[in-house]
């Protein structure tokens, strides 16, 4: 009997016992069905529009105010500004034209301004459309001999409060100041903090300008010696007598010696004084620092010239802190201006010590913190006021000419204002300025 052998192949056994699985496309991909979408996106959307719709109909609402109190503020600002610039005026005019309508004196020190200027007084300001704008009040108090305290405060529309109206107030405080007027405070055309030598064909005169005041010849805190028949010194004493002594305090004469140190204080530059001489000549570019030689090669620019210690630092007044090679040192020549008819104007501050020789013209004020020579020749002369401080005083000041020329020094009150160079009125003092807003 032969064998039967059957075979089944694997895919055999796998048609016969595998069931056939057919799955709908819908369930195999359920997340990529966009039906019905359509209608919570145009919800969103709508309500992402109506909020923006609802932020723009809030913002349009109150941005009139915002810009409103913006221009209240800004208008606040610029009374509180316009109120300084009155200040300024106000003791300016009261300085230069004293009595003048809405002028004041410097008030003294720590004392307040009458009305207006005791902040009592709103100071309305009005448009060129006939509209006030608001106001403002200022307090001025006075700090020292040269400079006030200032608080201007801008009000709009005004500072009742019984007025319910939006308002807006911005404060201004500062400091304003003054030069010191040397040609009123010195006593004298020539004024020296220590001791003083008028030798030769020397000249010294007061008596031909008394718009600032009877001046002594000369004015020293130390001795004076006259070691010339020559040399003369008058004052406006009502006499035409040279060389005559008086005494400090007393009437006016030609030479007043043994002055108390103080005295000079009087009609001194401060550091302060310094520094703002200093910030002037700058920004006219007539500031000098160390040793300068002002010549036929280099002429003495008009103005205020400040001649500078090297370091740029004014020079303490303790003698054991000073540094004497640091001090200012100016030489003036003759040809030491463009102009050799009319000669230099202005205004000469050395922080440190002043040497004039030749024929030299000068016209204004000539300042040394330290000590001070003058020996001329020719016609030279010095109209003005010359003042030496001699802050360390280690020689005398010294006046001095021969027999062929003329060492001359005549008081002349303009030319000692600086010749016009200097600011005669108030002006505000760099870093005091601060502003307070509400």
């Amino acid at each position: 009997m032969g064998s039967i052998y059957i075979q089944f192949t694997q895919t055999t056994l796998r048609s016969k016992h595998m069931k056939h699985v057919s799955i709908d496309p819908a369930r195999r991909r359920p997340l990529l069905d966009q039906r019905g979408v359509a209608l919570p996106m145009a919800m969103i959307a709508l309500l992402l529009l109506t909020s923006l719709l609802v932020a723009f109909a809030a913002l349009s609402a109150t941005e009139p105010l915002i810009a409103n109190n913006h221009l209240r503020s800004a208008q606040a600002r610029a009374l509180a500004e316009a109120g300084l610039e009155r200040a300024i005026w106000a003791l300016s005019i009261g300085k230069n034209a004293p009595g003048t309508s809405g002028s004041i004196a410097l008030p003294a020190p720590g004392v307040t301004a009458a009305a207006p200027y005791d902040g009592s007084t709103l100071i309305t300001v009005v448009s060129a459309a006939g509209t006030t704008i608001g106001g403002y009040t200022l307090r001025i108090v006075g700090v020292d001999k040269e400079s006030a305290s200032v608080t201007s405060t801008g009000f709009t529309p005004n500072n009742d409060p019984n007025d319910t109206r939006t308002k807006a107030m911005k404060q201004i405080t500062a400091t304003v100041y003054t030069f010191p007027d040397l040609a009123i405070n010195a006593p004298c055309a020539l004024c020296v903090n220590g001791d003083l030598m008028v030798s030769g064909n020397s000249d010294i005169d007061s008596r031909s300008d008394g718009s600032c005041g009877s001046k002594n010849g000369t004015y020293t805190s130390g001795v004076t010696t006259v070691d010339s028949s020559s040399a003369a010194v008058h004052g406006l004493d009502g006499n035409n007598v040279k060389n005559e002594i008086g005494v400090p305090g007393g009437a006016t004469s030609d030479i007043v010696v043994g002055a108390p140190t103080s005295d000079f204080n009087n009609f001194k530059f401060s550091d302060r004084d310094l520094n703002q001489l200093k910030e002037v000549a700058k920004k006219n570019g007539t500031y000098y620092q160390g040793s300068v030689t002002f010549n036929a090669g280099n002429y003495i620019p008009n103005g205020i010239v400040f001649i500078d210690t090297l370091s740029g630092n004014n020079i303490p007044t303790d003698p054991t802190q000073q540094n004497t090679s640091d001090f200012a040192s100016v030489t003036i020549h003759g040809n030491h201006s463009a102009d050799m008819t009319a000669g230099w104007t202005g205004m000469i501050v050395s922080n440190g010590t002043i040497n004039i020789s030749g024929n030299v013209k000068l016209n204004g004020l000539i300042y040394a913190v330290n000590d001070l020579s003058y020996t001329g020749t020719g016609t030279g002369y010095v109209e003005g006021l010359v003042i030496s401080q001699n802050i360390r005083d280690t020689v005398a000041s010294s006046i001095d000419a021969n027999s062929g020329g003329n060492a001359s020094i005549a008081f002349n009150c303009a030319k000692a204002k600086g010749g016009g160079a200097t600011p005669s009125g108030y002006m505000l003092l760099a870093g005091t300025y601060k502003e307070v807003g509400q």
